[in-house]
């Protein structure tokens, strides 16, 4: 599980990455605040396409080799990105990073599947699930300061290691016997039922949401409340220290309940009610961590317990395509997030604007959350 756990990580590592060094890209490759958001907004469009493709190509080759090629990619795309000395070779280096993304939740999915029994798979879900959230807290509490201490270049470098080392560790995983029966026909997903339509507009709301507030939460805080650049990265620590512990309880939590629509319907609530915490944090600084925490135990959570909602729930239509599909919409919310809460803080609207446009793609949520509920129930 440590492995699955790493991989999910590594996979999105890039996001918290970005985030945290942010003011450091903005001074050195002299870019804006937009190009920021656009960087992670390529990355999570080309893993919302890809997402469509990667669930064949993962039943195709198996879990394990599914899984070396995605840290493998990692690897290079990290790689580029600490190398490429414009913005183009960083916008590259992006479409490596979606490509690395698009075969996280496929990859670990079929593993934990071919090598656990059913009644441990929920748990192993959220465990697996709570690795984005350990790349977040490592991201902000160790990026900016090994970059403080040597370059941004290098603290970038420092991943391409620990992803070659994971992958060779990948590959003699046991074999897990890859479908190799299906047909061309099963390589796009077939049409969403009313549940899963609604699930995936849930998802794309939480995305959008997480997804700005992973980029521009340490630029604000650096910005607007005057925290220094480690303090302003740690603020990304917080909210994945705070994702890690949600996604482990409400992921056990939802697999013990019938209807899991509750937990969808709370989360994204409160992740609604926290946002609203960092516009006032301009009049009350500590406000900022309040929300950070608040946000992460309640958003990041929302994601995983979507991904359990699937694979417990027959109402969703079948696993496998049922995921690809809710994973689309969640990486296609971190492609509005960004390029959104950019185009709004350049374009006169400033953070506040930045921080309405969250606080109505939480709201979105809710609404789909009740959508969600009405459809699953007979």
């Amino acid at each position: 599980m440590s492995l699955l756990t790493g991989s999910m990580g590594l996979a999105m590592f890039v996001l918290f990455a970005l985030g945290a060094l942010g003011p450091l890209l903005l001074d050195e490759l002299d870019i804006t605040r937009s190009q920021l958001g656009t960087l992670t907004a390529l990355a999570f469009g080309a893993a919302s396409l890809l997402s469509l493709y990667t669930g064949h190509i993962t039943d195709l080759l198996g879990g394990r080799w599914a899984l070396v090629a995605l840290l493998v990619t990692v690897a290079a795309a990290f790689a580029v990105l600490s190398a490429g000395g414009t913005y183009g070779w960083l916008l590259f280096a992006l479409l490596l990073a979606g490509a690395a993304q698009a075969f996280a939740n496929p990859a670990t999915n079929r593993l934990i599947a071919a090598h656990l029994p059913p009644d441990r798979r929920a748990a192993a879900v959220g465990v697996k699930q709570s690795g984005v959230q350990v790349g977040a807290f490592v991201a902000g509490l160790v990026m900016p300061s090994l970059a403080a201490a040597t370059s941004w270049r290098t603290a970038l470098a420092l991943v391409v290691p620990v992803a070659l080392v994971a992958a060779l560790t990948a590959a003699v995983l046991p074999h897990d016997r890859p479908k190799t029966e299906r047909s061309a026909g099963a390589l796009l997903p077939k049409a969403p039922n009313a549940a899963a339509g609604w699930l995936i507009v849930y998802s794309l709301g939480i995305g959008t949401g997480m997804a700005a507030l992973n980029t521009y939460l340490p630029l604000y805080a650096h910005e607007e409340l005057g925290m220094g650049e480690r303090a302003s990265g740690a603020l990304i620590a917080a909210i994945g220290a705070a994702g890690i512990v949600a996604r482990v309880v409400w992921t056990r939590f939802s697999g013990r309940l019938t209807d899991v629509s509750t937990p969808l319907l709370f989360l994204a609530g409160a992740a609604a009610c926290f946002v609203i915490l960092m516009p006032l944090a301009d009049l009350l600084p500590p406000l900022v961590w309040i929300g950070a925490i608040g946000l992460g135990g309640s958003a990041v959570a929302a994601n995983a317990v979507s991904m359990v909602a699937v694979v417990r729930s027959p109402a969703f239509g079948a696993t496998g395509h049922a995921s690809a599909l809710v994973s689309m919409g969640f990486f296609g919310g971190f492609v509005v997030g960004p390029i959104g809460f950019g185009q709004l803080i350049e374009t006169g609207g400033g953070y506040p604007a930045g921080w309405a446009l969250v606080g109505v793609a939480f709201l979105t949520s809710v609404l789909c959350g009740l959508r969600v509920r009405r459809a699953v129930r007979p």
